[in-house]
């Protein structure tokens, strides 16, 4: 049984609160876009994409300033604080532009915090064990979730389906996520890390092959997974109503959360490589599924896509974790984070033009084998 450092128990608090705070409103966000802003699936996309474009290009910044620094807590605190203050700004979002603001401006916390904080967790884990440790540390995040949905589909249950319902959980969304960014200064330690000296001293070539294998198959395989708002979209097109949306994410972040940690051991049991070609797999599942036109198919492929999630997520941090040198984790992340994210916002922006353009399933074709095809080049080229 591995024993979880105190610092991961307290990061994994501090993500807790965060997506108990985030899940309050993303699942009810593109709902709230579509119905309430008549903002189009293209414009839904492009505030997904951009959102995820600014994280991305922050957290290679902020993951090798925190190398060169060799101090990881005040990163990651900034990040925190700027996304907590960001959240209920929301509330006062008159059109879809606004809200593309301020999703851009709260990924910038995320952007920042990010990188430093999977290294952060990687220097407090071994690295045989490192599988488990992610592991733990996602479900603690995903667990969030779960309540933060739970307590949106509440707020549409009781108080209904209105406008002023959805601005009301923007607004409350900032209780959880003040109280984890105060948690994160009283109780995480700063590590005892020896700081990279010279920027110009990092070159590329630091980093292992086996690191740009992964960057480039986790690369393409993010261009074809679109992301959660499109499951959400086609949930609700297929027949699941909107007061049932929160319930439905709720399903897929419970096993998201309690697969994140069995994920992780299976990751350290039968090889990386070997089980993030099977999450490559389950997301094809997922995108086929989301094709069959009844409502019952919008449950089951969420619990698919809470499977990939959690496969996904755990394996691919602790690869990186397992590869990289201590002195070079928070830039690898960043490098990691950056490029995925990039290939996120090309993601997103697409699937919004070919949904408008060609209709829901046509995405969710393109996704399901190119995942496919991806699943069996991990298996062969990833050996991890």
């Amino acid at each position: 049984m591995l024993r979880i450092n105190k610092n991961i128990i307290f990061l994994g608090i501090v993500s807790f609160l965060t997506d108990l705070s985030s899940e309050m409103i993303f699942p009810v966000l593109p709902l709230f876009l579509d119905h309430i802003l008549k903002a189009s699936k293209f414009e839904i996309g492009i505030i997904e994409g951009a959102a995820e474009l600014t994280a991305s290009f922050l957290k290679v910044f902020s993951g090798y300033v925190s190398d060169r620094l060799g101090r990881k807590k005040a990163v990651v605190v900034a990040g925190y604080a700027i996304s907590a203050f960001t959240k209920p700004l929301l509330y006062f979002a008159g059109s879809w532009k606004d809200v593309l603001v301020l999703r851009m401006i709260e990924r910038t916390g995320k952007g920042i915090r990010t990188s430093p904080r999977d290294a952060l967790i990687s220097y407090y884990t071994q690295k045989e064990k490192s599988g488990r440790s992610f592991g733990f540390h996602r479900g603690m995040d995903t667990l969030g979730a779960v309540f933060g949905t739970l307590t949106a589909f509440f707020f549409l249950l009781f108080l209904g389906e209105k406008e002023n319902t959805f601005r009301l959980i923007f607004l409350v969304s900032f209780l959880p996520a003040l109280l984890s960014v105060l948690i994160l200064i009283l109780f995480v330690k700063e590590p005892n890390i020896k700081a990279v000296k010279k920027l110009e001293n990092f070159s590329p070539k630091e980093l292992p092959s086996d690191f740009y294998k992964l960057l480039t198959l986790q690369v393409l395989f993010s261009i074809f997974s679109m992301n959660y708002a499109f499951m959400i979209l086609k949930a609700n097109s297929i027949g699941v109503s909107i007061g049932f949306i929160p319930v439905v994410y709720l399903l897929y972040n419970i096993i998201y959360a309690f697969s994140s940690y069995p994920a992780g051991f299976i990751s350290d049991r039968f090889g990386k490589g070997f089980t993030l070609s099977i999450t490559y797999l389950l997301f094809s599942a997922t995108a086929f599924i989301f094709t069959l036109d009844f409502p019952i198919f919008g449950w089951i492929g969420f619990i698919f896509y809470g499977l990939f999630m959690a496969g996904n997520e755990v394996t691919s941090r602790a690869i990186v974790s397992d590869l990289v040198q201590e002195k070079l984790k928070g830039t690898a992340y960043g490098i990691y984070h950056t490029a995925v994210g990039l290939s996120v916002f090309a993601s997103t922006s697409l699937a919004g033009f070919l949904w408008d353009r060609f209709g829901g399933d046509i995405p969710f074709y393109i996704g399901g084998l190119g995942s496919l095809i991806l699943s069996f080049l991990c298996f062969r080229i990833l050996k991890v």
